[in-house]
């Protein structure tokens, strides 16, 4: 076994004191996953197993062949990477904490070589000292694609969340749903609207879609231009659309467009367009039930 399989081997023989050591450094660093005083014991547990492998992981950099490090350091970054994002945890806390963990690998390190002064040479010291350095670099550079590539899914999914209540489309009754619009509209909200109403009334097999706007405060040209283009594509589609809460404003802002709504069927109150498609209201329903 030659002095770098013996490096190795002290580290791994020693990784729960490196640990030890890492969470005493702690309190140098800033929120609340890693300078918490008193860590539940599943917290600690989970530290406590991400820190080993992250001494593993250095570890076998000091190994001839560089295989196991790379396949280490890939499933490291991510592990920990999905796990800061779903915590919450900022970017900057993990560098940090990273930082202290180079602290504490490098000073097991240098007590290797003073237990072995007889046989580690001044070149040994300074090669390791390059690996040590180089390793955690790596580290980091690989986690932050990790992480960054983890928080990217999570906004991806976020903007799929606030899409969906957005525009949502909600099957009441055998082939008919309704479209309750709520809030302002603006040019990016009406082209999802556009672009994704259509697709969720063909998956939930609506053909009757009653498209409600009496919480929608201002209809301007361009909100009114967009729901013609909604209900032509609907058309085109096999979906009848039905407008309902159309406010005075608004039906004169579509004459002065030259949108012609008469085509399709307009009501006052979304109660009136159910009524009159042969579904029962659900607010009497519900006050019948109290």
């Amino acid at each position: 076994m030659n002095i770098d399989q013996l490096l190795y081997q002290y580290i791994i023989d020693h990784t729960a004191d490196i640990t030890d050591k890492w969470f005493s450094l702690r309190c140098q660093l800033k929120g609340e996953l890693y300078s918490a005083d008193h860590l539940s014991e599943e917290m600690k547990k989970l530290l406590t197993e991400q820190h080993t492998f992250t001494n593993i992981t250095i570890a076998s950099a000091f190994l001839e062949d560089q295989t196991e490090f790379q396949e280490n350091m890939t499933k490291w970054a991510q592990t920990v990477a999905k796990n800061r994002v779903e915590q919450d945890v900022q970017v900057h806390e993990v560098v940090e904490a990273i930082s202290n963990s180079r602290i504490s690998f490098w000073d097991a390190v240098v007590a290797f070589i003073k237990e072995n002064q007889d046989i580690v040479t001044n070149e040994d010291a300074d090669r390791w000292n390059r690996i040590v350095n180089q390793s955690f670099d790596k580290l980091i550079i690989e986690f932050s694609e990790q992480y960054q590539k983890f928080m990217l899914m999570r906004l991806t999914s976020q903007q799929e969340l606030i899409s969906e209540l957005g525009c949502p489309v909600i099957s009441i009754a055998d082939g008919i749903g309704i479209l309750p619009l709520i809030g302002s509209i603006d040019t990016k909200r009406a082209q999802v609207i556009l672009e994704t109403v259509p697709v969720r009334c063909i998956e939930r097999k609506i053909t009757s879609l009653v498209v409600d706007l009496s919480g929608v405060p201002i209809v301007d040209t361009m909100v009114a231009q967009q729901l013609y283009n909604l209900s032509k594509t609907l058309v085109l589609l096999g979906v009848k659309a039905v407008f309902s809460g159309i406010r005075p404003d608004v039906a004169q802002t579509s004459i002065q467009l030259g949108l012609d709504f008469s085509e399709y069927e307009t009501y006052g109150t979304l109660k009136q367009a159910l009524e009159n498609m042969g579904v029962r209201c659900i607010v009497e329903e519900l006050e019948e039930n109290k």
